[in-house]
């Protein structure tokens, strides 16, 4: 008997000696800011084992252990921070472990600054504060050098795939190409911390964006600080422009306070030729216009600290502008055969002009549920776009022989309200298995369109009365959606994140043009997958997948025409449906090359095509779902940074697409290549590296994008910048598109009438930019993220 009971002890004692006891804690500084990304180990006294984790974005770590006695250390590269000798019996909470504060700044940054480029598990990171290049501009110049990224005519696009979705701060801003431009203006890159670059985003984000997402994050402060920053910008294009920016932060106690003010005058010049081969003549349309612009940004942020656990907040925005622009296109039509002008369109004077007021309001709670990384976090927002539309034109139509001349008038005007309501609940829910998160979102989304307008035609006799006829068109929009998504460090070379969101979506569209409203409904899936090997500390490969959706904009759907001379109008489409997207990127890191593989197929892509009727001449430009498009491509990307004076950032991407049309008027098929190549260079021109100097270059050969082909496209820019004041004040000088070889150039065949079309956005510029910082020059400002992440990107003007 007493046996059995002695083997029964000697087996509890074994499990109990065998067993995986749970340590966790938390690691802050002195000043109760959390110290991230610190390498948490426990060493194990008798046999030497290591067991290691890093700690997260809140200073949390969790490890297992069997029983038995070990050595804690927290270091950052090859610094110790802590060291404490424990005896595991049971599970432990450490609770919270403090260091010293200056011990964590120095281990933190090497070197004194961050690298230029990080890639995580799911994103590259540019660290802009560390460019030259990307300072004393604004957001949209800080995109223009961010890997990965083109911009061109301020239209945002991923190099080797297509259009993405821009947050800031992981809120998805919701507003159509050239109204989010502007408002990345109003942003300056002085304010911008890092740009990450997602082409495979989590299940966490929006569905929304064919290739990914560009997420913009502000600087944030640090505790107990507060400072502000001024500064003014000349910019001397064709015309000129200035801009006056400041703000101030102030993050004390349990209070938090950001807030911005930005203010911008000038104008812009943008010279379009398009050229239209009907079966027996030439339509070439020049169209040179000036807009004049006066913007208006501003917002204002604050936090509060209830408890330790419980944190309350609000931001509120205001994004005001009035452009104007005034063309005077003029049409030739040249005969095919003698090459002659036969016949003329003039235009006296066409006006656009524009009221524009975007508004916006968050509140946001967030509550920790423990020391562990657990949370909950609730964001309610409001989002108003208003705007008002008025374009004009008039001008004579001239034929030569026999000569007649007659006369055309038109107006458009479009009053336009869009509100979104949303409501987005989130839960982070680290455990021993996995680091999981889930949650949920509603939205609701109605644009308004109120529309006059009236077209004359061709008419003998001057046009003096403008009689205009009302039309509505209204959209609402409802989405509610679910998520799930996890994370799981399999062992300690393999990473794995998984997810899958699940939308509900419908639609409503009603115009007066249409006998009925036009009803959607549907369900759809997006699951995303990340798998990483980390072969040692200089060798990672990654495999991914993602599955997102491309909504039309509102401006597409709407189905009331919009003259812009009697021969050329634009029409939306209420029968627009989502197209869908799948994304599969294979990458390979080696210390400072990353190689990538990637591959997409695009599902009933939306896109805008032009028309040209070879009877009447007349052109319509609409959209319609009509390509899909499969996408094979391969880039390169690799940092110098091996002197202490020059960093070197250079990009090759390479792919091959093939585009399918289901329109009868487009080329069914049409397949080809796509290359691109960059250079970005800052150089330390002293060793106390107040004087910097950027020398950047990149070049896209002749390629194709759906029915479309491009020429090639290119540009080449300089930038110096001096630091001076404790480099509290900064003076920068760039000069952009330098040669002036920044020209798009493009052509298509549709309905078998050959276009062809060249822009320039008047990119060449001369830049002078002084900003002065005061206050604590290490804090930074503090910025919130909101729920309504989707919305904003679908408002047309």
């Amino acid at each position: 008997m007493k046996l059995k009971y002695i083997i029964a002890l000697l087996m509890l004692s074994c499990a109990s000696m065998s067993a995986q006891f749970r340590i966790s804690g938390s690691v802050v500084t002195t000043k109760k800011e959390p110290v991230v990304f610190s390498e948490v180990i426990l060493i194990e006294e008798d046999t030497q084992n290591k067991t290691s984790e890093l700690t997260n974005d809140k200073g949390d770590f969790v490890l297992n252990a069997k029983q038995g006695k070990y050595i804690l250390e927290i270091r950052q590269g090859n610094e110790l921070l802590f060291s404490k000798n424990l005896s595991i019996t049971a599970a432990l909470d450490l609770d919270t472990i403090t260091i010293d504060s200056g011990v964590q700044l120095e281990s933190v940054v090497v070197g004194g600054k961050k690298k230029l480029i990080e890639r995580k598990v799911d994103r590259l990171v540019f660290n802009v504060e560390n460019s030259i290049n990307a300072t004393g501009g604004d957001a949209l110049e800080a995109l223009r050098v961010t890997p990965g990224i083109k911009v061109q005519n301020d239209n945002i696009t991923m190099i080797g795939k297509s259009t993405i979705m821009v947050m800031v701060d992981d809120k998805i801003i919701q507003l159509s190409q050239e109204d989010l431009a502007n408002y990345l203006k109003s942003i300056p890159s002085d304010n911008i911390k890092s740009i990450e670059v997602i082409t495979t985003p989590p299940a966490k984000y929006e569905s929304e964006g064919r290739s990914g997402l560009v997420n913009i994050k502000l600087k944030k402060a640090k505790k107990d600080s507060w400072n502000a920053l001024v500064g003014a910008t000349y910019l001397q294009r064709f015309y000129s422009q200035g801009a006056l920016m400041g703000n101030f932060n102030y993050n004390k106690n349990k209070l938090s306070i950001t807030s911005t003010l930005n203010y911008m005058s000038g104008k812009r010049y943008n010279i379009q030729d398009d050229y239209t081969y009907f079966p027996t003549e030439l339509w070439h349309t020049n169209s040179s216009y000036k807009s004049i612009n006066d913007r208006t940004y501003g917002n204002i942020g604050i936090d509060y600290q209830v408890t330790s656990k419980w944190t309350i907040g609000g931001q509120t925005l205001f994004n005001n502008s009035k452009p104007l622009f005034t063309d005077t296109p003029f049409t030739g039509v040249y005969d095919n055969a003698s090459g002659e002008m036969t016949s003329y369109l003039k235009s006296n004077g066409g006006v656009a002009a524009l009221k524009v007021a975007i508004n916006s309001l968050n509140i946001y709670n967030e509550y920790k549920i423990d020391t562990l990384g657990k949370k909950i976090t609730l964001n309610l927002d409001y989002f108003n776009y208003q705007t008002e539309d008025n374009r004009t034109y008039n001008g004579i139509s001239v034929v030569e022989a026999p000569y007649a001349q007659q006369y055309f008038a038109g107006i458009n005007r479009n009053v336009q309200g869009i509100t979104n309501l949303s409501g987005k609940l989130d839960f982070d829910y680290p455990t021993q298995w996995a680091v999981l998160s889930f949650g949920g979102k509603v939205s609701n989304s109605q644009s308004k369109n109120h529309i006059s307008a009236f077209n004359s035609g061709l008419v003998d006799l001057p046009v003096v009365d403008l009689p205009l006829r009302q039309s509505e068109f209204d959209y609402l929009e409802n989405i509610q959606a679910v998520y799930f998504s996890g994370s799981k460090k399999i062992n300690d070379r393999w990473n794995s994140q998984f997810g899958l969101r699940v939308e509900s979506t419908q639609t409503k569209i009603f115009a007066g043009g249409l006998s009925q409203s036009i009803d959607k409904d549907y369900i759809k899936f997006f699951p995303t997958a990340y798998l990483t090997y980390t072969a040692n500390d200089n060798s990672t490969l990654s495999l991914s997948y993602s599955k997102r959706i491309e909504r039309p904009q509102f401006r597409d759907l709407n189905p009331n025409t919009h003259f812009w001379n009697p021969f050329q109008s634009f029409k939306g489409n209420p029968f627009l449906q989502p197209a869908f997207i799948d994304n599969i990127e294979f990458i390979y890191s080696y210390k400072k090359i990353e190689s990538k593989l990637y591959f997409s197929y695009e599902n009933n892509l939306i896109s805008e095509i032009t028309i040209a009727d070879p009877v009447s001449n007349e052109i319509l430009h609409t959209s319609e779902n009509y390509i899909d498009t499969q996408r094979y491509g391969i880039s390169e990307n690799y940092v110098f940074d091996k002197l202490k004076w020059w960093t070197s950032n250079n990009a090759v991407d390479f792919s091959y697409a093939i585009s399918k049309s289901g329109l009868t008027v487009a080329q069914k098929v049409q397949n080809g290549f796509n290359s691109r190549l960059s250079t970005n260079n800052d150089f330390n021109l002293n060793t106390s590296k107040t004087v910097l100097f950027n020398v950047s270059y990149w070049y896209s050969f002749p390629g194709v994008e759906g029915i479309y082909t491009n020429k090639e496209i290119s540009s080449f820019s300089l930038a110096f910048q001096y630091l001076l004041w404790n480099k509290d004040l900064k003076i920068s000088i760039r000069g952009t598109d330098i040669f002036k070889t920044e020209k798009i150039k493009r052509s298509s065949v549709v309905n078998g009438v050959y276009q062809e079309g060249k822009n320039y956005y008047d990119n060449q510029s001369f830049q002078l930019a002084l900003s002065y910082k005061i206050g604590n020059k290490k804090s930074t400002p503090k910025q919130r993220t909101t729920g309504n992440e989707e919305e904003r990107s679908r408002t047309g003007s």
